[in-house]
């Protein structure tokens, strides 16, 4: 189901669409109809705010507890041994929210040597950077790293998490919602040992925060890190939540989509007079023009008589500008 359009504009593209010969889309209202469809309103315009601020505290910092967030999105089911970082988080959720979890270990040499180059190669235009030389014993490091994040992924699988993307940098997993993503990295990118080029708290605007989030993230473990993140489905409602509530209305999708459709057209009515007189003028001899406005007519009455329990509702899902 498609959310219905948060704009005035976009709905009087639908009453135009109504105006100009769409005479059969007309569905006349009953004052029973209205009552079935208001708690699925209710519904769907909790969806719209949640949505909304979920956008809004996504690309904003966070006062509380970071974990507390992501736990009001979705389940947050991880391997006994991931442990959360609370101070690191809230520190580093200065930029956006985040929830850093650590394994106890420590960077291994083959990690640990190619953060160090990358942090103190010089970089340039015309520079050729070379990459830097590894011992045997640390690409055996290496290998025991990615077996055991290799390990972390098939228990997060288990826990209902999918996979997104998965390589020898990219490790990513998401809830089965899509409301949250799990970035797993082979050590601890936010300490301050990072490049300044892929350090995530560079993000943080103010340097006293980027200096207490530097500060608390480099005290962690310096090994893997699991890190959640707000995923692009966050929506704090799913549409499983409107589907009980369509069930327990007794309506189908399209029924639901044409009585919305219906209230939403009945209010410009009511408020844009001008559509009502378009509408009589193309009719003329039309009958079944004609029937269309007689609806659309008492679909504004019986808006009007109940508007003041509608429009709190109606607000929400395309707010008047």
């Amino acid at each position: 189901m498609t959310l219905i359009p948060r704009t005035l504009k976009a709905a009087a593209l639908l009453s135009l669409v109504v105006v100009v010969g769409a005479g059969a889309q007309e569905r006349k209202l009953t004052e029973a109809d209205v009552r079935k469809v208001m708690p699925v309103l209710r519904a769907e315009a909790g969806m719209v705010a949640a949505a909304s601020q979920t956008a809004s505290e996504a690309t904003t910092g966070l006062s509380g507890d970071p974990l507390d967030f992501f736990r009001s999105r979705t389940r947050i089911n991880l391997p006994e041994t991931a442990k959360y970082q609370p101070q690191c988080s809230l520190a580093a959720s200065a930029a956006r929210p985040v929830a850093i979890f650590t394994f106890g270990r420590s960077i291994d040499c083959y990690n640990r040597t190619w953060r160090d180059w990358a942090r103190t190669t010089k970089r340039g235009p015309d520079e050729k950077l070379q990459a830097p030389a590894m011992a045997e014993s640390c690409n055996a490091e290496g290998l025991q790293t990615k077996n055991y994040l290799e390990g972390v992924r098939e228990a997060l699988e288990k826990r209902n998490w999918v996979v997104e993307a998965w390589g020898d940098v990219d490790r990513y997993l998401a809830s089965a919602d899509g409301s949250v993503n799990i970035g797993l990295h082979p050590y601890n990118v936010y300490d301050r040992a990072e490049s300044v080029h892929t350090q995530p708290l560079m993000a943080i605007e103010s340097e006293q925060a980027r200096e207490k989030a530097l500060a608390a993230c480099s005290l962690m473990p310096s090994g893997p890190i699991l890190v959640l993140r707000p995923g692009g489905g966050s929506t704090g409602m799913g549409p499983g939540d409107l589907g009980a509530a369509l069930k327990k209305a007794g309506l189908t999708e399209q029924e639901y989509d044409d009585l919305k459709t219906a209230l939403l057209l009945a209010r410009m009515d009511a408020e844009q007079g001008g559509m009502l007189e378009a509408l009589e003028a193309a009719a003329g001899g039309d009958p079944a023009l004609r029937q269309t406005l007689v609806v659309r007519r008492a679909n504004v009455d019986l808006y009007r008589k109940l508007a003041s329990e509608l429009d709190p509702i109606l607000d929400k899902l395309v707010p008047r500008q």
